[in-house]
């Protein structure tokens, strides 16, 4: 019981392990736009970890344009394979297919500029997904870091002087309040 145990495990690290790492690949390439400072064809790295920039790392070098300046995004479905250059061929996972991924921007003179990325549909979404995002939050006001939905409803020591000046005690106590008697008719 224990060696089909073995083999099972075995099975599934050499066999399964690999083709989801080789699926998970996330190198991209450039393969168009404005940017002159990008060579055709170069592969790299998309990131858009960076809270003010989305930076492609391509070789030893890195391209970066902030978010602000990006007026907008688009995908293309990509052309496929094909056999000898002339026959479609169909693609066997479509999360691997191939799309072109626009990204539209205006540089810090007022330029219309693009760049066109060819990676697969997955990567492209989370792409898409990471700018507007960024964007978002960069369009965003900005916030106290210390401001806390619970603050007007809890008193702590971060939030007394809040609380303290909410509260203010007149300085001299109200007049009771008269009750009227009578009877009633």
């Amino acid at each position: 019981m224990s060696s089909i145990r073995q083999v099972l495990v075995s099975t599934v690290v050499f066999a399964i392990l690999p083709c989801a790492i080789l699926g998970a690949s996330s190198t991209v390439e450039y393969i168009g736009g404005t940017a002159k400072s990008i060579p055709l064809n170069a592969s790299g790295v998309i990131s858009v970890g960076d809270a003010k920039e989305l930076s492609f790392n391509y070789g030893q070098s890195v391209y970066k344009i902030p978010y602000t300046q990006i007026t907008g995004t688009n995908v293309v479905q990509g052309e496929g394979h094909r056999l000898l250059g002339k026959i479609p061929m169909p693609t066997m996972f479509p999360a691997h297919k191939k799309q072109t991924l626009a990204i539209n921007f205006k540089d810090a003179a007022g330029a219309k500029g693009t760049l066109n990325f060819e990676l697969t549909a997955r990567e492209a979404t989370a792409i898409r997904e990471g700018i507007a995002e960024r964007q978002t939050v960069a369009q965003s006001p900005h916030q106290d870091p210390q401001d806390w939905w619970g603050d007007k409803y809890w008193k702590t020591k971060r939030n007394q002087s809040m609380h303290d000046a909410a509260t203010v005690v007149p300085a001299a106590p109200a007049a009771p309040a008269t009750v009227a008697s009578g009877t009633k008719e």
